[in-house]
């Protein structure tokens, strides 16, 4: 995955998604958890981004969907 990595954090832009709009994006984590569409850009530090993926792997949440365009 293609994230823009700053002092350990992910910046996750759904404006720059390649699956914004699919059906993708309504079975990603980043539209599970904030359901605000007023907002387009989550920052995640890479603890907590590595506690999502283990609750995914569990199954109690939608996996991290994104893909940055070309």
């Amino acid at each position: 995955m293609d994230f823009q990595k700053r002092e350990n954090n992910l910046l996750i832009d759904c404006e720059k998604c390649a699956k914004q709009f699919s059906q993708y994006c309504d079975d990603c984590v980043v539209t599970f958890l904030c359901r605000d569409m007023n907002s387009t850009a989550v920052v995640v530090n890479l603890d907590e981004y590595r506690s999502i993926k283990q609750i995914a792997a569990a199954g109690l949440v939608p996996p991290l969907r994104y893909s940055e365009s070309i």
